[in-house]
């Protein structure tokens, strides 16, 4: 795991040789008094967390630039001068695969789970998928789904393997009568995975390091997991990465409850799992 600080108005790049980058963390602003010394450098409680800004900008990527700037992240805190943090690992090269419409993606890693970087269901190049196509139906190069990556996510993140098939019942129909295709990139991070049946409690913890949480999800994505005659759907998707980040990170160890009194019932009548994939940083 590695940690990079960049001051206020400073422009830099983060680059590997090896494998892509994956960001865990990041902040614009000032969690102390000691990094970046300035007269300015007033406030050590100047909070605002840019994890999301900078993994759509950098994640799957062998470089990545970035610019702390108010201008790129807004001003939180008016006077202090502030600085950008960031805690990235690199990962296995990122995986490419373009699946047309109807057919199935099929995930899978070796050792590590899945993290899905980038997805589109649509058609953004007109030599993509075209075999036997008429012409009016791979014309629009400007089909886009926005949703493909958070609906990719929530289906394959934290996953040994994953299949998803590229159809509208998934994705919804960005652009009707254009003959689409799903194009997405993942990566395999080495992590440690937790699965809570549903009323039941565990820990995960950290001998070594802190936790930090890859993906959450409290639901159901297999018919294998938790064993139990309720256990009838598999596509019980309900992500709680954000909530169990706030709870874990930064901790060494962090107790789970997995139960609707905690999640909320995102499958009613389906017996659950509380599945969360982590390292130690």
């Amino acid at each position: 795991m590695l940690r990079l600080v960049y001051r206020s108005s400073h422009q830099v790049s983060v680059s590997k040789d090896k494998g892509v980058i994956h960001v865990h963390h990041a902040n614009y602003g000032r969690r102390d008094l000691v990094t970046c010394p300035h007269e300015f450098a007033t406030r050590p409680d100047c909070y605002s967390p840019q994890t999301s800004s900078l993994r759509s900008r950098c994640d799957g990527k062998k470089s990545c630039q970035l610019n702390a700037s108010n201008s790129v992240f807004s001003d939180p805190c008016v006077g202090v001068y502030k600085y950008l943090e960031v805690t990235y690992c690199c990962s296995a090269e990122a995986k490419q695969t373009v699946v047309c419409e109807g057919k199935s993606a099929h995930l899978t890693c070796g050792s590590g789970f899945i993290k899905v970087n980038r997805a589109n269901y649509g058609r953004t190049c007109s030599k993509t998928c075209i075999s036997g196509k008429p012409a009016d139906q791979i014309s629009n190069t400007h089909c886009n789904t926005a949703e493909s990556l958070s609906i990719m996510s929530a289906r394959c993140d934290g996953s040994v393997c994953c299949t998803v098939p590229a159809v509208n019942f998934v994705f919804s129909d960005p652009c009707v009568g254009t003959y689409k295709y799903l194009d997405l990139s993942y990566a395999c991070l080495p992590a440690e995975r937790s699965v809570t049946c549903e009323n039941s409690q565990s820990v995960i913890k950290c001998d070594k390091g802190v936790i930090h949480v890859h993906h959450a999800n409290y639901g159901r994505r297999d018919l294998v997991t938790c064993p139990h005659e309720f256990a009838t759907r598999p596509d019980c998707y309900s992500p709680q990465t954000s909530s169990l980040r706030s709870r874990c990170d930064g901790k060494k160890s962090c107790q789970l409850n997995a139960s609707n009194s905690v999640f909320s019932d995102p499958c009613v009548g389906v017996y659950k799992y509380l599945e969360v994939t982590y390292c130690c940083k």
